[in-house]
């Protein structure tokens, strides 16, 4: 079976570390060709992990394990590197056969309870894991209970968090009311309301309730001291919702031009998107050039390679 609670892990939290600032960069900027030029020469935990994380965002599962595996074995009591590696056999898991899947989905499970359980304060940890249990079966250690458990302790560390997991059991229940009020008790909550907001545009979107989504979006975009990466995340959505393509490309060639690129939000993904949008509009010369913007930056990056043999 293909586990559908896996495919919200490529929109999770980064956890920056900073033992080789110019390796940190390269990955925020997107550059991963010269990341992985960097990082395969080097056998410190820290590199390797490195070195999984840019494999993970080109979509390479299998390697992405392979160096995580490799950093957690070199340091076992680093809670950010269980997070990564649970997130790699997540992803790894939605392209897998059945049986491997489900053995994968449980080392996922194990990965993100021993983050947690290293370092009890590490919200990203808490949220990941949250969403295992709220998606996951009970057969492979899912349930909404513990998904509520883990709500309640992020209340001390962030409430806006455990107001997004509680949205995420209710929408599990098809209590969608109660999803919607605890997505706006986020954004009240929240230090910063446009990721909030961005999450709401992406329950109406899975709702089919697309003018909401497109004003949620719209209500993202207006947050004063909203980071770079909401223009990003806000292309994605109106991109996934099928609506407004212009704005969509406006909000991603904001955030390629801001200065202020993420891990979280790859350059090489925005250039892929942009891409796919100039197609949808019809305009297949402007999609090549991002489609080779895009492998220009992350060759390994196979959605953008067919996207480009399709229209060239």
């Amino acid at each position: 079976m293909k586990l559908a609670f896996i495919t919200g892990l490529l929109c999770v939290f980064v956890t920056a570390s900073s033992a080789d600032p110019a390796a940190n960069e390269l990955l925020s900027l997107g550059r991963m060709n010269e990341a992985v030029s960097v990082l395969s020469s080097r056998a410190d935990a820290e590199s390797l992990n490195e070195l999984s994380r840019a494999y993970f965002a080109m979509e390479q599962w299998d390697q992405a394990v392979r160096y995580g595996e490799r950093a957690v074995s070199l340091d076992p009591d680093n809670a950010n590197y269980h997070l990564w590696l649970g997130r790699e056999y997540g992803r790894k898991a939605a392209d897998a056969n059945p049986l491997a899947a489900a053995g994968l989905a449980r080392k996922a499970k194990n990965e993100f309870e021993r983050a947690v359980q290293l370092d009890p304060a590490d919200v990203p940890a808490r949220l990941d894991l949250a969403q295992y249990y709220t998606e996951a079966p009970a057969i492979m250690g899912g349930g909404l209970d513990k998904a509520r458990d883990q709500a309640a302790q992020m209340q001390k560390y962030d409430p806006a968090q455990s107001h997004l997991i509680l949205a995420r059991v209710a929408g599990r229940e098809k209590q969608y009311g109660e999803a919607e009020a605890q997505l706006r008790a986020a954004i009240q909550a929240a230090k910063n309301p446009a990721d909030m907001w961005l999450h709401m545009a992406a329950f109406y979107r899975q709702r089919g309730r697309l003018d909401d989504m497109q004003s949620a979006v719209q209500s993202a975009v207006a947050e004063s001291g909203k980071p770079a990466e909401t223009y990003f995340d806000a292309g994605k959505e109106l991109y996934l919702g099928s609506r407004n393509f212009s704005a969509a490309r406006q909000y991603l060639q904001q955030y390629l031009s801001s200065g202020g690129l993420v891990e979280s939000a790859p350059a090489f993904r925005a250039h892929y998107m942009i891409g796919q949008l100039n197609e949808k509009m019809g305009n297949n010369e402007a999609a090549v050039t991002e489609y080779e913007a895009s492998l220009a930056l992350a060759s390994g990056f196979v959605p953008a390679r067919k996207a480009l043999s399709r229209v060239q």
